[in-house]
């Protein structure tokens, strides 16, 4: 009677382990034996446009530990990671004695094959206890080469700067999560429940930059900022018929492999976040409006003073002289702000607004990249002397991008594109991902277009002010720049800002590059500080994309008159 008794007490309790207590056991073994491992999608690649990667993330691993099961054997595991992945067993040992945490970090970025060699060690000496996250080291091949544009990550694997942040959604993807129900050593239970969510990798560019074309512009910029004592420089070399971007330089530069080398000034994009006034580059814009407008013709005649009055001041030329003969290209070609003057003041201020408004002044460009500066337009209401300022690049504030994108797209049969730094996209299943462009729009028409090619060849042609720039093979055009540095300081003028922008071939343009050379201290003009790295960086474009020698003759030095 008794056994029976004791047999009826036993299998009650077993009947409530087995039924009645279920769904709270299997809760807390769950709770116990279950773990919980993420896993991160991969960031997609940024390439050129000749598939040069710049961009991409190598496998590494972030290396975890349970205090309680690593602490007794600290000393061999750290001995052991010294071995495979170097560091100091000291700093590794803070993280497997840990107290009062089943978790810890001992190591971060660490290289998957070392990882997979240290892990292999541990296991034959059978220590438990370590474990393992992805955490992918993000590597950038061209080193400082358009470091500016591509930007980099921070140590959670999230894009801070150039691309890497303005694309960061798309080029992170979506992480996934693997769950499994694992022995109190952290092992897989080999037939245990396995639940895996996959990761979903992110999206790969292919970029608009040409890293060939990009590394002799940032090489050549850097000479010129050096030899001229300038504070720093930008150089924009754009296709004139798409807005597609080849090289967008920036000097100084830094290594994004090495950000905690840099110079916190350098790693801004100048070439869209630095506005400043254009000075004589600008006449191109304005001659634009001018000769679209029916306001001049390349060969309408001027006599030019010696200076003239302007909001209680006096403009004079840059080369000195009486009363002038001149043509509207001469004007142009010679750079007088008193001829530019002269003809601007023909056109009612509201409608050379708009045309400036209409080449993307005073608003971003909606390129692919963050920060991107607005300049500043004057409204269509301006003080008739700030009118006679923008007509030779005063009085109005540009970034080096809006300033390419004016120029190329008054070049491009007049038809302006929105300037764009990415040519194509395709998610992880090699699938392409479309990109949003803006609609190309008509600025001026294609006479006036003509008509402002024309006259930029007379600027570095017989006569011209820049026929140091000329090439033999091609014909050219180009426009030098030198103004005069506003200081919001001080409410005055103090250094200068050195440009110039040329174009090729003259007969058909195909490409412009754009330099802007900032507080030159020896030697301030356009034609010494600036031409040059067009001309090096437009020679190497011309080459690389077989653009045909010119066969026609251009502009000719008795079409200018002085």
């Amino acid at each position: 009677m008794a056994l029976a008794i004791v047999v009826s007490v036993c299998a009650g309790r077993l009947v409530q382990l087995q039924v009645l207590d279920t769904q709270a056991y299997a809760a807390s073994a769950e709770a116990a034996m279950t773990r919980s491992v993420p896993l991160p999608a991969e960031r997609g690649v940024l390439t050129d446009r000749n598939g040069a990667v710049m961009a991409v993330s190598q496998p590494a691993m972030d290396i975890t530990c349970d205090p309680t099961l690593t602490r007794e054997k600290a000393d061999e595991i750290a001995a052991l990671m010294v071995a495979h992945i170097g560091g100091d067993a000291e700093k590794y040992k803070e993280g497997l004695t840990k107290e009062g945490t089943r978790f810890a970090y001992v190591a971060r970025k660490v290289p998957a094959a070392q990882y997979d060699r240290l892990a292999a060690d541990l296991a034959e000496a059978q220590i438990y206890g370590v474990f393992r996250e992805s955490s992918p080291i993000r590597t950038y091949p061209e080193g400082s080469n358009a470091a500016a544009v591509v930007g980099f990550i921070n140590g959670q694997n999230e894009g801070v700067a150039g691309l890497e942040m303005q694309l960061d959604e798309q080029l992170a993807g979506q992480p996934g999560q693997e769950v499994f129900e694992a022995s109190p050593s952290g092992q897989r239970i080999p037939l245990g429940q396995n639940v895996l969510t996959p990761a979903q990798n992110g999206v790969s560019y292919e970029l608009t930059l040409d890293t060939r074309v990009q590394a002799v512009s940032e090489r050549k910029l850097a000479e010129q900022v050096k030899k001229h004592n300038a504070d720093s420089g930008v150089a924009i070399t754009m296709d004139v018929k798409t807005g597609e971007v080849i090289a967008m330089a920036n000097v100084p530069t830094f290594d994004n492999n090495r950000i905690e080398d840099a110079d916190s000034d350098d790693m801004f994009n100048r070439s869209i976040t630095q506005a400043f006034e254009p000075g004589s580059v600008q006449k191109i814009l304005t001659m634009a409006a001018l000769t679209d407008s029916g306001t001049v013709a390349p060969q309408t005649r001027l006599v030019i003073p010696p200076s003239i009055e302007s909001g209680g001041g006096t403009v004079r030329d840059v080369v000195q002289h009486n009363y002038a003969q001149i043509t509207a290209r001469g004007a142009f070609a010679y750079s007088s702000n008193i001829g530019m003057i002269m003809m601007s003041r023909e056109m009612p201020k509201e409608r050379m607004h708009q045309y400036l408004s209409d080449f993307g002044l005073g608003r971003p460009t909606g390129i692919e990249l963050p920060g991107e500066a607005a300049g500043s337009l004057p409204p269509a209401d301006m003080e008739d002397y700030t009118r006679d300022q923008i007509a030779f690049g005063q009085g109005v504030s540009v970034t080096a991008l809006q300033q390419t994108a004016a120029i190329a797209g008054i070049l491009n049969d007049g038809v302006y594109n929105q300037p764009t730094i990415l040519r194509s996209a395709t998610d992880a299943n090699g699938q392409d991902v479309p990109i949003k462009r803006a609609e190309p729009r008509r600025v001026v028409s294609e006479e006036s277009s003509e008509m402002v090619a024309s006259m930029m060849e007379s600027v570095v042609g017989p006569g011209g002010f820049a026929t140091n720039v000329a090439m033999e093979d091609y014909r050219t055009g180009g426009k030098t720049g030198t103004a005069e540095k506003y200081d919001p300081e001080t409410g005055g003028y103090n250094g200068y800002t050195a440009s110039f922008v040329g174009m090729a071939p003259a007969e058909d343009p195909q490409y412009v590059t754009y330099v802007a050379i900032d507080n030159p201290r020896n030697g301030h003009t356009g034609t010494a500080a600036a031409a040059p790295v067009y001309h090096d960086t437009m020679r190497t474009v011309l080459a690389n994309y077989g653009v045909t020698p010119s066969t026609t003759e251009g502009p000719t030095e008795d079409q200018l008159t002085w």
